[in-house]
């Protein structure tokens, strides 16, 4: 007879604990295989139709090994775009060649990878076959969006958690054309079909002609809702922009009316990918700040980006569940949390000792940072020790009216609201028996954080019932406690502000600049070519055609070469290169204003020492207009950003 004393477990049970968490945990990186390539698996274009052109690549420090950033673009987080053995076989519209093709791909700006152990169809960086209910999908992963890549003279740096150059909607207009005229021309079907079913070929052809009709009708329905209209005007995003907020918000509505076609928003608010190094450290993220990052507000704002990128999920609650079922792969978002904490930013100077960048002119980048200073960037703009694990980041944001900047993701995120379906009659906020309820319209933000939370507490239902439970306990406590941030609060032109007042999101949020020269285009809608130009003020036509020093109103968008001097996007001729974007500010959505505080447009705060606002007797902030910059400070304070 055995006898445990109290406060001891039985052997057999400790080992058995340790083995379920130790599985549970996870080993991360086995996966990627024992040896991983130098290149990461890379491959790399030697000419491409845009002019760049490179014969090595290289990976800055960011104190992410091989393994780990393998690991970001490999692992699934649930995201369910289309079936795999379809998108492995399809070809593109017009021709055979496949529509996975390194050139396809490359043409619209994702980043080609070599077949490897975790990824033997040489997928793109952030594509990913993902299990769910018995089928196979082809899906996104973070790195999708958030790894990028900048060329200089013949070298491809790829930039992990770096915001994409890909044309997203691009990418999906023209794999809904694929997938219609596969299903339409009798001899795309036909290999396709062949491709697909191998040996269950020709019995099983019309079950397949099926399959595709409704996989191309679910892209086509997809593109139609998220037309970026205003009125009766579209605008196209271009290379490395996305309305993420407008095409989660359709999501949502689209799952809470599965029979309605028309509960949508226009999504016409792109706004550039934002870099992923410092989230975790962030109190606030997202150009609006509406992701908190309190507890368990990276898990929810995971959770919620997966379901923008095309997880399944039902808001429609079965009997006997909790929550909602879904693709979801909560495990893996949580982990892709605590990997982004060793996140580092990419830097320029050491890039340049190992003669992959020009040296940065240290005596003119020392003038820079007393512009820096001079000009109030500082206050605004956090320093920050990139390597500091301890680091912490208390975001500053500016108000609409104060910056000035494009209002439209702002106010869309706002104010965007349409009809509730199931969620109607519910309350709003569950843990409280007062809450106000659900009504037959109502605005999408509140209908976007019940969905997630439905999502997060509903177990996986591809797994037996036991793990099912234990990974969904492990999970969200795991979220929780490893989370560094705890507590949060808002700050709103230099004063805390009441952080659950929706109007607060009406604001832009300023970040730390280590790493900005990587991230061109600029402003938060990416209307400014580069750091050069944003410190120019923005003009009509007729005045930059007068000769003055403006920002420019027209430039193009899909080259990845860095111009070192103006730290930005090359600029080449459209007319040579017909498939560059041509960006235009004069378009909705498009806007290049704002932000003008160096060019003496947009007035600053006028702060204490304390950095708080100075107001006048009748309790409003003073502010004033700076000196506008000279040309050498200009070229000084971009120096200086390269240091960051």
């Amino acid at each position: 007879m055995t006898v445990n004393r109290p406060g001891f477990l039985p052997a057999s049970l400790l080992i058995a604990t340790t083995l379920i968490i130790t599985a549970l945990s996870g080993c991360t990186y086995v996966s990627q295989g024992v040896l991983v390539d130098s290149d990461r698996h890379a491959q790399i274009e030697s000419q491409d139709s845009y002019g760049d052109s490179a014969s090595r690549v290289v990976y800055p420090e960011q104190n992410w090994s091989g393994a780990d950033s393998l690991w970001f673009y490999n692992v699934s987080q649930g995201s369910n775009l289309i079936p795999y053995d379809i998108f492995l076989h399809l070809e593109v519209a017009d021709s055979e060649l496949l529509f996975r093709s390194d050139a396809n791909m490359n043409r619209l700006r994702y980043l080609p990878q070599k077949p490897s152990v975790s990824n033997p169809d040489g997928l793109p960086v952030g594509w990913v076959k993902d299990d769910h209910a018995n089928e196979k999908y082809v899906g996104f992963t973070c790195a999708a969006c958030h790894t990028s890549q900048v060329n200089y003279r013949g070298v491809a740096i790829r930039i992990d958690g770096g915001g994409t150059l890909a044309d997203m909607e691009l990418m999906l207009k023209e794999l809904a054309l694929a997938l219609q005229t596969s299903l339409d021309q009798p001899d795309k079907f036909e290999r396709l079909a062949k491709q697909v079913l191998q040996g269950k070929y020709p019995d099983q052809k019309e079950t397949f002609r099926s399959k595709l009709a409704n996989t191309a009708a679910q892209i086509a329905s997809y593109n139609r809702i998220n037309e970026p209209r205003h009125g009766d005007q579209s605008v196209a995003y271009g290379y490395g922009r996305l309305d993420a907020f407008g095409r989660i918000y359709n999501r949502i509505l689209a799952h809470l009316t599965p029979q309605s076609a028309n509960n949508y928003n226009p999504a016409n608010a792109p706004v550039s990918y934002p870099y992923l190094w410092d989230t975790p450290q962030h109190d606030f993220v997202q150009w609006n700040g509406v992701g908190d990052n309190e507890l368990a507000g990276p898990l929810g704002r995971n959770t919620g980006e997966a379901l923008g990128v095309f997880a399944q999920f039902d808001l429609k609650k079965q009997q006997g569940d909790v929550g909602y079922r879904s693709s979801v792969v909560v495990r893996n978002l949580t982990r892709m949390e605590r990997h982004l904490e060793s996140l580092w930013s990419p830097s320029w100077e050491e890039l340049a000792k190992q003669n992959v960048l020009p040296a940065i002119d240290q005596s003119l980048a020392r003038e820079g940072a007393q512009v820096f200073v001079e000009y109030q960037c500082h206050t605004c703009h956090e320093a920050i020790d990139r390597t500091d694990s301890k680091r912490r980041i208390t975001a500053q944001f500016a108000s609409l009216q104060t910056i000035g900047t494009d209002p439209y993701m702002a106010m869309n995120a706002l104010n965007y609201a349409g009809k509730m379906g199931y969620f109607e009659g519910d309350r709003i906020n569950k843990l409280k028996p007062n809450s106000p309820r659900y009504q037959q319209t109502g605005s999408v933000l509140p209908a976007l954080s019940s969905a997630v939370e439905g999502v997060l507490i509903e177990p996986d239902h591809d797994k037996l019932f036991l793990r099912r439970w234990a990974e969904k306990l492990y999970d969200l406590i795991g979220s929780i406690s490893d989370n560094p941030i705890k507590k949060t609060t808002r700050h709103l032109d230099f004063e805390p502000v009441n952080k659950n007042n929706p109007a607060t999101l009406a604001a832009y949020k300023a970040r730390p600049l280590n790493g900005i020269w990587a991230t061109a285009p600029y402003l938060h809608n990416g209307s400014v070519p580069s750091l050069y130009e944003l410190f120019m003020p923005s003009c009509s036509d007729d005045e930059i055609a007068s000769g003055k020093t403006c920002r420019p109103n027209r430039f193009t968008l899909g080259a990845r070469e860095l111009d070192a001097v103006k730290v930005g996007i090359i600029q080449r001729d459209p007319a040579q290169y017909p498939g560059l974007f041509v960006f235009d500010t004069h378009l909705p959505s498009n806007s290049n204003k704002g932000h003008e505080y160096a060019a003496g447009v947009t007035p600053v705060s006028v702060l204490d020492a304390n950095n708080r606002p100075v107001k006048d007797a009748q309790g409003k902030p003073q502010m004033r207009l700076l000196q506008p910059i000279s040309d050498h400070q200009r070229l000084a304070l971009v120096e200086y950003l390269k240091t960051l």
